[in-house]
């Protein structure tokens, strides 16, 4: 990896062309980078996004702050930055202050490229790392030490592949994939058919094959599974979290987001822009439409086919559920009630019992 370049200054002014914002203040205000209201100090840039950090933002060291117009009347000493979308335009400052690292172009001498393989004269491929035959490697793409590209792959243009992720036989990543450690793309699925005359499980090849599109980004210890025949698919601009587990065959739809520890069982459809909140499930042969949020240990085991927030197991549209649990908090208490008269009505009982035997 090439050295960083020294820290960098922007003017509150630059910075408000890079995003589409206004200046409240002075914009030749120098900053030299970003941190959150409470650690800022003197020539950083912080944001404010959520009203409960009112007394923060008001208390803030930062020289100047991203937020809304609305939010302006809140701030008291720094210069302000005022945009639409206070979160969006931190992560975009953010990047001009920490781009994304560079790489000295070319193959190390421990690594393994068999004969066959393509591997682009600008790409990096580290120490110990494999790339198997007929396997290409595009433009600016980095293959970390420990990284396993196997036989036919292909990793796209400015791809990064940290340490120990592996991409196996015929699979392929897009442009501008990041895939973090531990990631592993091709992995055979989880397919068994039951022998009763062994009784066994009897392995199904999954002859399939991964395709990840492009800025697809893979958490560390994810794992998406190949396909029993045909494809699993990651559509372009996904993002997914650590410890993710994409079944054979599922098709996760452009732009989604999958919070750690959701899994989706095989040959699942996501439509565009699903969320999944961290370990949702999403059953077998299922499918999600386009938009829709599913909260955290949602367990969804029916199609979704209309577009909403679900929660709970099995998952609920979201008014459903919080009222579904309501009754539950009333049940509860309504089960004490019941225990409490059943008791009541045994020792009345349990007097007309006595009396009835006094009169005979």
């Amino acid at each position: 990896m090439t050295p960083q370049p020294e820290q960098q200054i922007r003017t509150l002014g630059e910075l408000a062309s890079i995003v589409g914002g206004v200046v409240h203040g002075d914009p030749e205000t120098r900053l030299n980078g970003v941190n959150g209201l409470a650690e800022a100090g003197p020539g950083q840039l912080a944001f404010f996004n959520n009203p409960r950090y009112r007394e923060t933002l008001r208390a803030t060291r930062a020289s100047a702050v991203l937020l809304r117009d609305e939010s302006l009347e809140l701030l008291a000493g720094p210069a302000a930055l005022v945009v639409d979308d206070p979160y969006l335009a931190f992560a975009r400052v953010s990047a001009v202050f920490h781009p994304r690292p560079t790489f000295a172009p070319g193959i190390d001498a421990r690594a393994l490229v068999e004969a066959g393989a393509e591997v682009d004269p600008t790409a990096t491929v580290m120490a110990f790392a494999f790339v198997g035959r007929g396997a290409r490697i595009g433009p600016r793409a980095v293959l970390f030490p420990g990284c396993f590209v196997g036989e036919s792959s292909a990793v796209g243009a400015e791809s990064i592949l940290y340490p120990n992720v592996v991409v196996r036989e015929r699979c392929s990543v897009g442009d501008r994939a990041i895939l973090h450690p531990g990631a592993v793309i091709g992995a055979d699925g989880f397919g068994f058919a039951f022998d009763s005359s062994g009784p066994r499980h009897f392995k199904i090849p999954q002859a399939g094959t991964v395709e990840v599109g492009d800025e697809v980004e893979i958490g560390a210890n994810s794992a998406v599974d190949r396909a029993t025949l045909g494809a699993t698919r990651i559509g372009s601009g996904s993002k997914l979290d650590n410890l993710v587990q994409v079944g054979h065959n599922v098709q996760v739809g452009p732009l989604c987001i999958l919070c750690g520890q959701v899994g989706i069982a095989g040959s699942s459809t996501l439509g565009a822009g699903v969320v999944c909140g961290g370990q949702a499930g999403i059953g077998n042969h299922l499918k999600i439409a386009d938009r829709t949020r599913l909260g955290a240990q949602c367990g969804v085991m029916a199609d979704i086919e209309a577009p909403g927030e679900y929660l709970g197991t099995p998952a609920l549209e979201k008014r459903v559920s919080l009222r579904a649990h309501a009754v539950y908090a009333q049940g509860r208490e309504t089960v004490r009630r019941v225990s409490s008269l059943e008791a009541r009505i045994a020792e009345l009982e349990a007097k007309l019992a006595a009396l009835e035997e006094a009169k005979g």
